[in-house]
């Protein structure tokens, strides 16, 4: 038998202003899978009633009335090649290359759940990505808050995707050519979740360029333990608009 359920997401979720985070939008729909594919065919809006319908086959869908803004299918694997590990050290010097916080430049989206510096901490998650040295990719070091994990202290699974969809586009930001003119939003992301995530641990968040898909980007991405070991992986299909998160990083100069 199908499910429905109606809900609002709460301004607080959003990337660009006015529209869900595509990563949390994607881990709401997929929260009971350990791994999941959503598809995102509208913005979705915040704060408006939405419908979540769930089929026997494990599919979810997100209306909007008759509408279709997303939907999430089961997945098992995903066909990623992931780099090496970065060691929390690197990716704290990566973090203090970012966009974000550098003086030089100017998020468009100050607000983001992910990314946003102007979101204060256990609110937004402040997780700023930079390149690391020497290598095609970027990272940041995460330690997840407490507001983001459940009672048990095991961080709640939209979260999970949450935190694995901004670093993949600044990986393909910082893989552009400065004068890069296209702007990007989230056509697809696929997460498989591997192991718990838990509040106050070491963590290290990194994201690569994988290549394109037509006119699509593709970028891969992970969350590592204190070991080293991945926690969950993720492969974003980033797709051209006039409206989204621009590429090139001279399009982020103050």
């Amino acid at each position: 038998m199908s499910l429905s359920v109606t809900i609002e997401i709460d301004e607080r979720f959003r990337g660009i202003p006015g529209v869900a985070l595509g990563g949390y939008v994607g881990g709401l729909l997929a929260r009971e899978l350990d791994g999941g594919e959503v598809t995102l065919r509208r913005p979705v809006p915040l704060g408006k009633p939405l419908r979540l319908l769930g089929a026997e086959d494990g599919t979810t869908a997100l209306m909007d009335g008759d509408e279709t803004l997303a939907s999430v299918r089961p997945l098992a694997r995903l066909e990623l090649t992931v780099p090496g590990p970065v060691t929390r050290e690197e990716a704290g010097a990566a973090s203090r290359r970012s966009l974000q916080l550098s003086s030089e430049y100017r998020h468009p989206f100050p607000g983001c759940l992910v990314c946003g510096a102007g979101r204060a901490e256990g609110d937004g998650v402040r997780l700023f990505a930079g390149p690391v040295a020497g290598r095609e990719l970027v990272a940041a070091p995460w330690t997840p808050h407490l507001a983001f994990a459940d009672a048990a202290g095991v961080v709640r699974p939209e979260l999970v995707w949450v935190v694995l969809d901004c670093p993949t586009i600044m990986a393909l930001v910082f893989q552009s050519t400065p004068d890069a003119t296209e702007r990007v939003v989230t056509g697809r992301l696929a997460v498989i979740r591997s192991g718990p995530v838990r509040a106050g641990e070491p963590l290290v968040v990194m994201g690569w360029s994988a290549g394109r898909q037509g006119r699509a980007f593709v970028t891969g991405g992970a969350i590592l333990s204190p070991d080293g070991t991945p926690l969950a992986l993720a492969q974003h299909t980033l797709v051209p608009t006039s409206w989204g998160v621009p590429l090139g990083v001279d399009n982020w100069r103050a």
